[in-house]
């Protein structure tokens, strides 16, 4: 008999996480026994290794280290969170192996040697936040753990609010351990949110939950967990009713693979399921079906052909995409009595994996900067949370100028951050070697000074600092602020300035203090962060194909544009038009050339308009053209012109000369017809009308399509 095919499965055996990751293991281990029962792998059987006493981020690095080693598994399973995942994942990098990671995560990452079979953020935290702003929620609170994907996740709701009118009315973070969280509820109550993102892991959720429905604020639907699942609820004291979940499965989906799951769990003892357990045996099973594929164990070949690979499973139909991230499901549930999920809604279909925000998918100038900046965010948000704790340390141990300037000692080593130090009495200064070393100086070649810093600043930035700390040691307030310095080779960086003054017995101030950061690399993120955020307001403006207006866009600007044209009594008509059959030349030709002739279109609609003209894509091969101040007859001619410039367009395929042509109906502004969806279905049935009399055409609104038009607007009200 061949011997047994080797893998890894790595979780926690304590601490916070443990509950969660005993029963990933569990799923992980009904795939590997599925696989047996059925005659193994390629003839072998397979066999899980499961490493004893993991607990922290370098337990695991161990652990993985010495199986991949030792056992030399074909691939690793498993890890919850993220410090445990980036710690084997320097060591499936080191040598060359393979990890399976089966849980939602902050992104900003994209390793050859790591398979996410997760969320990443814009598959979980943006549809979230979509679907709350769409729901009317517009003051969002912010509640999490303290570690990397709950301040990450919530940077992305930050910037996506920032876009809107709606705003962030609370944000803090709490320990992984963290059993009370009264302190924490009080602030949410008086911040009075209409939505709580909760980002709160493990089974901290039943201490903040249970604490909630104490403080009588179990209101249904405030609610919206990321890191809460099925079996966690099922352990709370009380019906957890009303909570909603963002994930991309829950228990409750109803399809065969999910209906053959449970009751495969269920034998096994395990009567709850949730979407990191679902995802942890799937992925098993996704890996499985690669080997059988290619023939081959080696994580290598593996490796090499992982993109396009899916099963169909638990989730629906899980595919790999090249960035080694899968496509996922976008769900938004509400939980019932029993701590199950009933969905209130899912998006369109599987939502593509965009680790980097869609920012690696762009032509932008230094994108290959942006993503090195970006994917030192996570480290970056880690390192400030750590230093925002340190500074609040400092300042209560102040009274004390040599532990002071032995706590600023041990924290440049850390975060290499400089410190300085003066006696208002005496003038003599203190700067530590970082200070020195962060403005380009060898130590102790300056004397300390005031005057030597402000030397070193950017002339423009000079006297807002001079101005700033004067006020400082004048009033005896903190001093906090950013500025530009020109080191001594020339380069020129970024920093943040924070000062304390001291004061003596006799409550005089006696001495200044504080720390100059070097934050040039977070002004970088910033930049690429605001960057980000215009490109994702285009995103949710336009039609990722063309480029012209996407229909809710479209929607909202006829709507302003109606009540305009209403309050001054001006015309407005609408061309809609598609292509015609369009279906043939998709069959025909494909969806590629089909994507090249909407494009097209598109464009000669943009040559057409005005540029006080409303153009965008309907959804398909539909588009339309509102025009402002324009009657009947106006827009008849630019629909002719629009008409004739389609057909004498000729596109080329492959040396081949394609002609399309469009079939085109307009409704005007008129009587009860003072609506978009009025306007919409009047010129709807024009263009139904110029298919039937022949295609390439163009009709006006009639009688019968007033009459439709002016039925619906008032089914409508």
């Amino acid at each position: 008999m061949h011997s047994p095919i080797h893998i890894g499965i790595l979780h926690s055996q304590e601490g916070p996480m443990a509950p969660n990751e005993l029963l990933l293991i569990k799923a992980a281990l009904l795939a590997v026994d599925e696989i047996n029962e059925k005659g193994g792998l390629l003839g072998r059987r397979v066999k899980a290794h499961i490493p004893e006493w993991l607990s922290d981020a370098e337990s695991f690095e161990k652990a993985a280290s010495s199986l991949l080693r030792q056992i030399k598994p074909c691939a690793l399973f498993g890890c919850w969170t993220s410090s445990s995942r980036k710690a084997v994942k320097r060591v499936v990098e080191q040598q060359n192996s393979l990890l399976w990671y089966p849980v939602q995560y902050e992104g900003l990452e994209q390793s050859p040697n790591v398979v996410y079979t997760g969320s990443c953020m814009n598959q979980q935290i943006a549809p979230a936040v979509e679907w709350a702003l769409s729901t009317g929620k517009r003051r969002f609170a912010l509640v999490g753990s303290d570690y990397v994907f709950p301040r990450t996740a919530n940077k992305l709701v930050t910037s996506m609010l920032a876009m809107t009118d709606a705003h962030v009315v609370y944000e803090k973070y709490k320990p992984l351990d963290c059993k009370d969280f009264s302190s924490l509820i009080t602030d949410l109550r008086e911040s009075r949110p209409d939505i709580i993102i909760n980002t709160v892991n493990g089974i901290g959720n039943i201490y903040f939950f249970e604490q909630m429905y104490r403080a009588g604020m179990q209101e249904q639907g405030i609610t919206l967990s990321m890191s809460c699942t099925e079996d966690l609820y099922s352990k709370y004291s009380y019906s957890p009713k009303g909570h909603l979940a963002c994930w991309g499965y829950f228990q409750s989906l109803d399809n065969p693979d999910n209906r053959s799951f449970l009751r495969k769990l269920a034998s096994a003892g395990i009567f709850v399921s949730s979407d990191p357990i679902a995802t942890a045996y799937s992925q098993v099973l996704l890996w499985a079906s690669v080997v059988e594929r290619i023939g081959s164990f080696d994580h290598v070949d593996v490796r090499n052909n992982l993109a396009g690979s899916g099963i169909n499973c638990p989730l629906g139909r899980l595919e790999i995409r090249p960035n080694q991230h899968v496509l996922r499901n976008g769900l938004i549930g509400r939980c019932d009595e029993h701590g199950q999920f009933d969905v209130l809604w899912q998006s369109d279909g599987p939502i593509e994996p965009l680790p980097w925000l869609g920012i690696e998918q762009t032509d932008l100038p230094f994108k290959g900067l942006l993503l090195q900046v970006l994917n030192q965010l996570p480290q970056d948000i880690t390192m400030r949370a750590q230093l925002e704790t340190e500074v609040l340390a400092r300042k209560a141990m102040a009274t004390a100028l040599e532990k002071t300037i032995r706590r600023l000692s041990e924290s440049e080593e850390i975060a290499k951050i400089g410190g300085f130090e003066r006696n208002l009495e005496s003038g003599e200064g203190y700067w530590s070697d970082t200070l020195f070393h962060i403005l380009g100086e060898s130590p102790g070649k300056l004397r300390p000074s005031l005057r030597e810093f402000t030397r070193h600043l950017l002339e423009e930035d000079r006297q807002d600092f001079v101005r700033a700390i004067s006020k400082s040691v004048r009033s005896a307030t903190e001093l906090n602020c950013r500025c530009r310095i020109r080191r001594a080779d020339g380069k020129i960086r970024h920093v943040q300035v924070r000062n304390v003054v001291l004061f003596d017995e006799h409550g005089c101030a006696s001495h200044y203090h504080g720390t100059v950061m070097d934050i040039t690399d977070q002004v970088l993120i910033e930049d690429a962060l605001k960057a980000n955020e215009e490109r994702m307001r285009l995103l949710a403006q336009t039609d990722a194909l063309t480029g012209l207006l996407n229909r809710r866009r479209f929607l909202e600007l006829v709507t302003k544009e109606i009540e305009r044209s209403d309050r001054y009594a001006l015309p407005f008509t609408l061309i809609m038009f598609d292509v015609d059959k369009f279906k043939l030349v998709n069959d025909t030709y494909g969806h590629d050339v089909g994507d090249k002739v909407l494009k097209s279109i598109s464009e000669r609609a943009k040559e057409v308009a005005r540029e006080v003209d409303i153009v965008g894509r309907l959804g398909g091969e539909e588009f339309a053209i509102a025009l402002p101040q324009t009657g009947m007859d106006g827009a008849i001619a630019v629909a002719e012109r629009l008409r004739a410039t389609v057909e004498d367009h000729v596109i080329t395929i492959q040396n081949h000369a394609l002609h399309c042509t469009i079939s085109l109906g307009v409704a005007a502004m008129t009587g009860c017809i003072n609506n978009a969806d009025g306007l919409l279905k009047a010129a709807d049935l024009a263009v139904y009308r110029a298919k039937k009399e022949g295609r390439n055409r163009v009709e006006r609104m009639i009688p019968d399509d007033f009459a439709s038009a002016c039925a619906l607007t008032e089914s409508n009200q």
